[in-house]
């Protein structure tokens, strides 16, 4: 059962800094100090994984390494192993807006490999036995990525090399000696993004902050987990999708929404017990402390779209593993708290299979207003077995969701939320309306709450995280700004909320 308590949404990418992305240094701390002061319990992050091109963390080249661009590079000036000059060469260039993780994953590497250099060898005991412990995934990413570098970025159903294209042993054991240094680097950036990342949640733990960690449903196609388990996925002859991933059209795009994954093979995933997913849900926990699977209704069962297809809405509903999936995770990590995202296309069979999981299941305060809007998503209406938000990292910010809502369903919020109105039928304060939305989400019934940063900062569409369905470079760009953090954040108003509402 969910104990009554707080936290706040907020990407690592999104920490202010001086680099293109937050990273796992002292302004992550930071927060974490900035969390405790304002009596939340949790921190919930998006994936941390090696993403690809476009900053999306949905989409990676592997579902278990961390992006390289979360490395905090200050430790090692601390530590004397690089200088504040080569450090300042990684430093974002103010016309970089939004930033580009690409030109800023470059420069890092520069100074990765110049650490690398200085105490790789220094470190290669410890480095060897974080290989060893991790080697089910780490081998095949860090040679993928060496691949992919060597065929100037090809998909790897378009190397040259037959032998490695199809990850034919003899193929993969020759590069290994072929590429054994450039592996070798790659696997001490992984060895010092887990052990910093440690050392993060261990320091938000000592302060009562837990860390909910987010996996996606589905891998990238052209990631090291398709590349080396491809005959656990739906692919042809020629290694090409079947069939892709996504949603019908929903609430957030009228196309649907087309990801382009490559589907599982639910039929050889279970030959062996699911070892595949009990991997992924093993590696999760060693990092977050509560784990959210996305798209959890692609379980039971996922929208398979035509490859050729250009958008998602044409597609069929296909049956997933469902509870014997479920139960061998469960039986395997019986005291571990799960969180599933049960929203999207949800019909009475889907419903049954929610209830069957015993997980928490997520609430969104804005999917509660307007027409067609599901009453179970008012905050008056949230059962205790829940985790609620006003909005998710999909969602517009408060602000923003009026400025694209009806007069009327605005409103009617205005009325559920109990706001007085100024003459013209608005509330008179923008800071009002996002406190109030937050105050009705800690006040109710849900064990969990979680508020993303940018109500926490009254901030508007110019904010929001994510416009599923499409290609944007404001998307995942967002960035807090350091000083609107100490100017705005309102911790002791906060704190007053959980201690009132019995979440501290």
């Amino acid at each position: 059962m969910l104990k009554r308590s707080s936290g706040v949404l907020m990407h690592v990418s999104s920490l202010p800094g001086p680099f293109s992305t937050g990273t796992m240094g002292a302004r992550a701390r930071g927060f974490v100090d900035l969390l405790a002061q304002m009596g939340c319990s949790y921190w919930q992050i998006l994936p941390i994984t090696h993403y690809t091109a476009g900053g999306a963390p949905y989409s990676s080249l592997s579902l278990f390494a961390i992006h390289p661009n979360f490395i905090d590079l200050n430790e090692f000036v601390e530590n004397g192993v690089i200088s504040d000059a080569e450090l300042s060469d990684a430093y974002m260039q103010p016309a970089q807006k939004p930033a580009d993780p690409a030109i800023n994953e470059k420069k890092r590497l520069i100074l990765l490999r110049k650490i690398y250099s200085r105490v790789g060898e220094r470190e290669s005991a410890n480095v060897k036995a974080f290989a060893e412990k991790n080697a089910h995934w780490l081998d095949a990413y860090a040679l993928f990525v060496v691949l992919k570098n060597y065929f100037g970025d090809l998909a790897w159903n378009e190397w040259p090399v037959v032998g490695l294209r199809l990850h034919k042993n003899d193929a993969i054991d020759q590069a290994f000696i072929e590429y054994g240094g450039e592996v070798a680097f790659w696997k001490f950036i992984q060895y010092v993004a887990y052990k910093q990342w440690a050392e993060l949640r261990e320091y938000a733990n000592s302060n009562g902050i837990s860390i909910i960690g987010d996996i996606p449903i589905y891998a990238a196609f052209d990631s090291a987990d398709v590349w080396a388990g491809n005959h656990l996925f739906q692919l042809n002859t020629k290694h090409i999708p079947k069939q892709v991933g996504g949603v019908p059209p929903d609430y957030f795009n009228k196309n649907g929404q087309l990801w382009g994954n490559p589907l599982y093979d639910w039929r050889e995933m279970k030959k062996n017990g699911y070892q595949w997913w009990m991997g992924r849900i093993e590696n999760a926990l060693s990092l977050y402390d509560t784990v959210r699977i996305d798209h959890f209704r692609g379980l039971y069962a996922y929208w398979a779209v035509p490859f050729v297809n250009k958008t998602a809405k044409r597609g069929e509903w296909v049956k997933g593993p469902g509870m014997d999936l479920i139960k061998r995770i469960k039986a395997g990590y019986p005291d571990t708290q799960l969180i599933m995202e049960d929203l999207g296309s949800i019909d009475r069979n889907v419903k049954r299979f929610f209830n069957s999981s015993g997980l928490a299941g997520m609430r969104v305060m804005q999917f509660g207003f307007g027409k067609g809007g599901d009453p179970a998503h008012l905050a008056k209406n949230y059962p205790q077995e829940c985790v609620a938000y006003t909005g998710t990292h999909d969602n517009n910010t408060i602000l923003g969701w009026y400025g694209e809502t009806s007069a009327e369903t605005a409103e009617a919020s205005y009325k559920e939320l109990g706001l007085p109105c100024a003459d013209g039928g608005k509330p008179a304060d923008g800071k009002d309306i996002c406190r109030a939305w937050i105050e009705s989400l800690l006040k109710s019934e849900a064990g969990l709450v979680v508020v993303p940063i940018q109500d926490l900062l009254y901030e508007g569409a110019g904010s929001r995280m994510n416009f599923p369905g499409t290609v944007s470079p404001q998307n995942w760009s967002y960035r807090v700004e350091e000083d609107k953090l100490k100017s705005v954040l309102d911790v002791g108003w906060m704190a007053a909320l959980n201690k009132k509402f019995n979440r501290r």
